[in-house]
C-alpha cells in the first residue's frame, strides 16, 4: 500500500557532488563543508557511483592515504536509484534490497536528487515504521538486525550510524542497551 508521499516531496534537492578523479581527501571536505555522511560521483553528466562515509572507514582502516587516493578507487559502483514520482514506499524496498541508505533520484536519466532513510524519517517516524516493515515484509530482510539507520537518537539527541526501532522510537546503542537493561 503506497503512502500518497512521493519522492521528490522529500529528497534533498541541492545536490553536492564529487567527481571519480577528484582525490578523497577533497570529497572529505566537501562533505565536511556540508555536513553530508555521503555524496553522489558524478561523470559527464551521470552518476557513476555513491561515496559514503563507510567507504572512508574502511579506506582509512586499510591505511591509505585520503590526499593520494582517488574517489574511483573506493566508490560504491553497485547503483540502485528511484525516479521522483515513485512513492516513499517503493524507495524503502530498492533501500532494503539493495543494502543502502541512499538512493540517487533520476528523471530522464538526469540526476534531480537524493533520497536517504533519513528523509524518509523526517516525515515521521511512524511512517518510517509503517514502511520499512513493508519493505522488510516484502523483500524477506531483517532490517533491525542487518540496516542500522543515520540520524539522531530520539533519545539522547546524539548523532549515530546505528538507529534501530524500539519500540517505535529510533535509538541509538547506547539507548539501546540501556532499556534492555531497564526491562
Amino acid at each position: 500500500m503506497d503512502t500518497g508521499i512521493k519522492v521528490g516531496d522529500v529528497m534533498a534537492k541541492g545536490i553536492v557532488t564529487v567527481k571519480p578523479e577528484d582525490t578523497v581527501k577533497k570529497a572529505c571536505e566537501i562533505m565536511a563543508k556540508h555536513d553530508l555522511s555521503g555524496m553522489t560521483v558524478m561523470e559527464r553528466g551521470k552518476v557513476v557511483g555513491m561515496l559514503t562515509q563507510g567507504d572512508l572507514v574502511a579506506m582509512i582502516a586499510r591505511g591509505e592515504n585520503p590526499s593520494k587516493i582517488k574517489v574511483r578507487n573506493i566508490m560504491g559502483t553497485k547503483l540502485a536509484s528511484i525516479s521522483p514520482n515513485a512513492d516513499i514506499r517503493k524507495a524503502a524496498e530498492v533501500m532494503v534490497e539493495n543494502r543502502v541508505k541512499r538512493l540517487p533520484v533520476l528523471k530522464n536519466g538526469r540526476l534531480v536528487g537524493v533520497i536517504t532513510q533519513t528523509d524518509i524519517v523526517r516525515i515521521s517516524p511512524s511512517v518510517y515504521d509503517l514502511i520499512f516493515e513493508k519493505a522488510k515484509m516484502e523483500t524477506g530482510t531483517i532490517l533491525d538486525t542487518e540496516f542500522g539507520m543515520s540520524g539522531e537518537c530520539e533519545e539522547c539527541g546524539n548523532y549515530s550510524e546505528d538507529l534501530r526501532n524500539i519500540n517505535g522510537t529510533l535509538v541509538c546503542q547506547e539507548c539501546r542497551e540501556e532499556i534492555e537493561e531497564a526491562v
